[in-house]
C-alpha cells in the first residue's frame, strides 16, 4: 500500500513509518521537523520505500505534493500536532492552527484524492474528569486543557468528514505513550524517571504519587494503527477507539520500579522523592483512572504485548548503552 504519514518523524510516527517499511509498505512522510528528526529513518532512505517530506499541515499545498509523491495513496496516518498539556497552553495559536486547521487540511487532502481510510491519533485528554474507569468510548468528553479541546475539535472534524462525504475516517484516543521509540521524548515521566535514576538523580513524585495512568507501549500503538490499516474498512469507519492497557498504574509504582530495575541491573542507588505540583496542569487526578480495551479487543483483535517492567528495562539498557557508556 501507498501510505501517507503526518508526522512521520516524530516519536509515534518514526515508529509507525520503520514498522510499514518494514511490513512491504511505501510510505510518504510529511513533517515540519520541529520535534521530529529524520536522520533516525536515514537507514530506510535506500530501500525505495520512503519519501521524506520537510513541509507543515497548515501549508496544504505542502500536503498536496506529499500525496501525489505517493502516487494512488490508499491510506493517511494522521500524527502531525503540537502535543502536550504545557506546549498547548504556552503556544494557543499554533495548537491551534496545527492541530485543528492542520486536520481539516489533511481531511480536505483525502478528499480530494478519494482516500480509502484516514486515521487521527487522538487523546484520552478529551475525556476530562471521568464519570467512570475504565473509560469508555462512549464517556462524555469534557477536555480540561488547550490540548484536549484541540483534540476533540479534530476529532469533530473528523467525524463530521464521515457523515458528510463518506469518507472512512478512524481515530484512535491514545493512552500515556512510552517506550523507545526511534527517539524517545526523555521528558515524559517514565523516560524522564529512568534518566534521573540512571545518573543517581532523585526521582520526583507529584502530588500524592497516586494518581494513575495507563500506559501503553509505542511499539503496541504502531501495532494497533496497522490493525486499522488491515481492517475491513466498512466495519470500522466513523469508529471511535481507545489504545490502551485498560490498567491503571501509580506514578509511585513507576517510580518504585524504576527504583528497583537501576538499583538490580546496574546497583545505582535511587530515592524517591515526593512535593508538590510544579504547576497548575490541569489533568486528571481521579484513582484508578484508565480507558476501556474492550472495544478494540473485541473488534480488532487488539493485545498489548509489552508489560511495563519490560518497557521500562528497554529504556534503562538504551540509556545505559547510548549515553552512559560514553561518558
Amino acid at each position: 500500500m501507498n501510505v501517507l504519514i503526518t508526522g512521520g518523524a516524530g516519536y509515534i510516527g518514526s515508529a509507525l513509518t520503520r514498522r510499514l517499511i518494514e511490513t512491504g509498505h511505501h510510505v510518504v512522510s510529511i513533517d515540519n521537523l520541529v520535534r521530529g528528526s529524520y536522520e533516525h529513518l536515514q537507514p530506510y532512505y535506500c530501500s525505495g520505500k520512503l519519501s521524506p517530506f520537510v513541509g507543515d499541515i497548515c501549508d496544504i499545498d505542502a500536503l498536496e505534493r506529499a500525496a501525489k509523491k505517493a502516487g494512488e495513496l490508499d491510506a493517511i496516518f494522521h500524527l502531525a500536532a503540537l502535543p502536550g498539556v504545557d506546549m498547548c497552553k504556552e503556544r494557543p495559536k499554533e495548537a491551534m492552527l496545527t492541530n485543528v486547521y492542520g486536520s481539516y487540511n489533511v481531511l480536505e487532502v483525502a478528499r480530494k484524492h478519494d482516500v480509502d481510510l484516514v486515521v487521527l491519533t487522538s487523546s484520552a485528554a478529551v475525556y476530562g474528569d471521568p464519570l467512570e474507569v475504565p473509560v469508555p468510548e462512549t464517556h462524555p468528553t469534557m477536555p480540561k486543557n488547550l490540548y484536549g479541546i484541540t483534540k476533540l475539535m479534530a476529532e469533530r472534524l473528523f467525524l463530521s468528514y464521515y457523515q458528510l462525504y463518506g469518507l472512512c475516517t478512524v481515530i484512535l484516543r491514545l493512552a500515556n505513550v512510552y517506550g523507545l521509540g526511534l527517539f524517545t521524548y526523555w521528558d515524559n515521566v517514565i523516560p524522564k524517571f529512568v534518566r534521573l535514576g540512571l545518573k543517581g538523580e532523585p526521582l520526583s513524585v507529584y502530588w500524592t504519587g497516586e494518581q494513575t495512568r495507563d500506559f501503553i507501549h509505542v511499539e503496541d500503538v504502531v501495532s494497533a494503527l496497522e490493525l486499522v490499516l488491515k481492517a475491513d474498512k466498512k466495519a470500522i469507519s466513523g469508529e471511535i477507539f481507545n489504545v490502551a492497557t485498560g490498567r491503571p498504574v501509580t506514578i509511585n509504582e513507576v517510580a518504585e520500579m524504576v527504583k528497583a530495575l537501576v538499583e538490580r541491573e546496574l546497583g545505582i542507588s535511587v530515592e524517591i522523592e515526593h512535593g508538590p505540583p510544579p504547576n497548575e496542569r490541569n489533568e486528571t487526578l481521579v484513582p484508578g483512572f484508565c480507558l476501556s480495551a474492550k472495544k478494540i479487543r473485541k473488534k480488532l483483535g487488539f493485545r498489548p504485548l509489552w508489560t511495563l517492567e519490560e518497557g521500562v528495562s528497554q529504556l534503562i539498557s538504551y540509556y545505559r548503552d547510548k549515553f552512559l557508556k560514553r561518558d
